[in-house]
């Protein structure tokens, strides 16, 4: 079996591990071309971190919170193991792609009380600026790292060795709405992670049994718990080589992932639902018989809850590639909780219960019967709980103990649950030592927010309770729903749906989003689909939706990784600020794209989508990348249009809004999205100018 080595924090490992693996392959940065961009060797890194750190040093900077901002690279590790020997925190971000970005790095750094912010040369004149529109001025310095590489490293210089219950970095949840809240990931909790995320990988796993030359491939964002400590920390602690790209890559070419893997005979890599998903949609049966995804023997999948057509669609067309469904490793984790919780055992594949739907909803599982085929749902296990770890299913309510089977939130006990969250102590104390009602040992759990049950010793993912749609005294969980609905038709986007709960005179009522296929366009019958679609849902959960709202191209938002963030999509529905290209709701059975109010400010709104919606999918489709992940709040080169792609949108717009635009005029606006509301003004203007000469014509 596997022996993990002995590390006392994360400084020790780096520099035990430069010494013992010296020039042996770190890690690598693949471009979007396939080339290697940027390596590091074990020694490298050692030596590189020493240069960052002692210049921290002298900066004054050690003990202070410092801001990484780095676009994914290699520089990522650098910075943060500099800030490791310099005693320093590191805190985990990614350069804003607009004000909202920019909105919510303002509160990260205000709620750390950052000392300084972490980037390369590239990179620093456009944070600088930042860091002078949110008002820092020469109180935030901004180091790039880049230009310490190469000084001579102070003979005198020591890397400072954390105790195993100081804070390591600092990991600000992802959450788009509310206070950031950072939880604090010390480096005991770090240590104790690793050991049972490869415990879990390892364990009665022959193949990697006695594995010595561990290779990784991921894609998964460095700035999240799972890209750093997974899918870069980790592999550190193992002595691996992990081979890394940016998750804009794996969107432009999500072959070059699996030809990664392929090329190199990987054995690790995973991603949530969405990674495996797009896949399918985008490599083709003729790619696929060129890969030899043989060797990859954990394919870990970290979404909650997992779906199972996911895994089957993946492993269906990667078979013709070597891809053995057994590699699959359903897992659990929060940050809360370092990572990684609970994982399927290593080389089972997944396992999947059958559950009677109604039952579900009362919240209690219940096999069903072989012959029952309408009304169930489908439960990926999450596998057993951490070596070292104890989980219990809990009331939310009373804070009793829930009976295997029956559905409750998650509490987690184990070495690597985080300290709390920074500056938050009382908040930090409910969430995370609670304790069970009638548990004489008042041990503390944390609270995950997530709800499952316990079967067999095993854990399935159920939802979150933040999102569990509770109509008539019945749980009703938004991604059941969704996945009904996606399966009537095809013009339905898989993974591109949202169901929540608005309030409608005082009760609790179910909206459903959808997203229907660029390929569908005006061909399809948006009613009768719609109105399918409502059928399916209330046949099968006993529910209606009051308003069923079907959306052109990818207008959900998600996050990163591909996740639904449905708290903005209802805020979005509320707010009114979609533009659907169907509404079904009870009773209409109408067909319904909004007609454009008369009103002058409705109009402006309309033009502004429209221009907003049709530049996005131009982007996107320049870029080869889905809608939803371009914010246009950048410049014109943040989005990576050249100039002669720009003058193809010039001309897109001159024939929009039917005039010639002189080059001077796209200077005055900073953002693409400033243009956009400068010329849906002028469009508004027109509009109105048009109707007041019909009325004096009719006058």
């Amino acid at each position: 079996m596997y022996s993990f080595p002995q590390f006392q924090n994360l400084v020790d490992m780096a520099v035990q591990q430069a010494h013992n693996r010296n020039d042996a392959p770190l890690a690598s940065f693949i471009k979007d071309d396939g080339q290697q961009d940027d390596a590091a060797t074990y020694f490298t890194l050692d030596q590189h971190a020493r240069a960052i750190g002692s210049s921290l040093v002298d900066q004054g900077l050690s003990g202070r919170n410092l801001l990484l901002l780095f676009a994914p690279g290699i520089d990522y590790i650098r910075a943060f193991f500099g800030c490791l020997y310099a005693g320093c925190v590191p805190v985990p971000a990614y350069p804003p792609m607009g004000a909202r970005d920019l909105s919510r790095l303002q509160k990260v750094a205000l709620d750390c009380n950052a000392g300084a912010i972490l980037t390369n040369q590239a990179l620093a004149p456009v944070i600088e600026s930042w860091i002078t529109t949110l008002g820092y001025g020469d109180s935030m310095p901004c180091v790039a790292i880049d230009g310490l590489l190469d000084k001579p490293i102070d003979a005198g210089f020591v890397p400072y060795q954390a105790q195993p219950d100081e804070i390591a970095f600092l990991q600000y949840t992802s959450g788009s709405t509310g206070n950031p809240k950072g939880v604090e990931v010390t480096h005991g909790n770090l240590l104790a992670n690793f050991e049972q995320i490869l415990h879990g990988f390892f364990r009665g796993n022959e193949r990697l049994d006695a594995m010595q030359d561990l290779r990784v491939v991921i894609w998964l964002p460095p700035f999240h718990d799972m890209g750093l400590i997974g899918g870069v920390l980790t592999p550190i602690f193992a002595g691996a080589h992990v081979s890394l790209m940016s998750p804009l890559t794996f969107l432009k070419r999500p072959l070059l992932w699996l030809k990664t893997l392929s090329e190199q005979k990987a054995h690790v890599s995973g991603g949530p639902n969405f990674g495996y998903q797009y896949c399918v949609r985008k490599v083709t049966e003729e790619q696929a018989e060129t890969l030899d995804l043989s060797n990859w023997f954990v394919a870990f999948n970290g979404a909650e809850p997992i779906q199972t057509s996911a895994l089957d669609n993946f492993a269906d067309r990667f078979k013709v590639s070597g891809f053995d469904p057994k590699a699959f490793l359903p897992c659990y984790g929060l940050a809360e909780a370092s990572l990684f919780v609970a994982g399927s055992p290593s080389g089972r594949g997944a396992k999947v219960l059958k559950a009677q739907l109604d039952e579900l909803e009362k919240g209690r599982y219940v096999e069903a019967p072989a012959d029952l085929r309408t009304k169930t749902s489908h439960l990926v296990s999450s596998g057993v709980i951490a070596e070292g770890a104890d989980v219990k299913i809990v009331n939310p309510r009373t804070c009793m103990a829930c009976a295997d089977g029956e559905v409750g939130e998650i509490w987690i006990n184990s070495p690597s649950v985080a300290r709390g969250y920074w500056g938050k102590p009382q908040f930090s104390h409910s969430v995370f030592k609670s304790t069970i009602a009638g548990d004489n040992s008042e041990t503390g759990y944390l609270r995950s927010g997530d709800l499952g049950f316990k079967l067999d010793d095993e854990l399935y993912v159920t939802g979150r309770i933040k999102e569990v749609i509770i109509v008539a005294g019945r749980n009703h969980y938004p991604q059941d729903i969704e996945r009904t609905l996606q399966e009537v038709n095809p013009t339905f986007r898989v993974g591109g749906g949202a169901a929540f709960a608005v309030t409608v005179d005082g009760k609790e009522e179910l909206v459903v989003l959808q997203e229907v296929g660029r390929a569908a366009g005006e061909q399809a019958d948006f009613r009768m689909l719609a109105a399918e679609g409502a059928k399916a849902i209330s046949s099968r959960h006993g529910i209606t939706p009051t308003a069923l709202v079907l959306l052109s191209g990818s207008a959900i938002p998600k996050t990163s990784s591909g996740k639904i963030q449905r708290a903005d999509a209802k805020r979005m529905y509320l707010e009114g600020n979609l533009v659907p290209v169907h509404v079904w709701q009870p009773g209409s059975g109408m067909a319904t794209k909004p007609e454009r109010a008369p009103q002058a400010n409705s109009e402006v709104l309309d033009w502004h989508s429209e221009l907003y919606a049709d530049l996005q999918v131009w982007v996107a489709d320049k870029l080869d990348v889905e809608p939803h992940h371009i914010d246009l709040d950048v410049t014109f080169s943040e989005l990576g249009v050249d100039s002669v792609e720009a003058v193809e949108l010039v001309d897109r717009l001159q024939d929009r809004i039917g005039r010639v635009i002189p080059a001077i005029e796209l200077l005055r606006y900073p953002t693409v999205k400033a243009l956009i509301t400068h010329f849906a003004e002028e469009l508004e203007q027109k509009a109105l100018r048009e109707e007041a000469c019909i009325e004096d014509t009719v006058a």
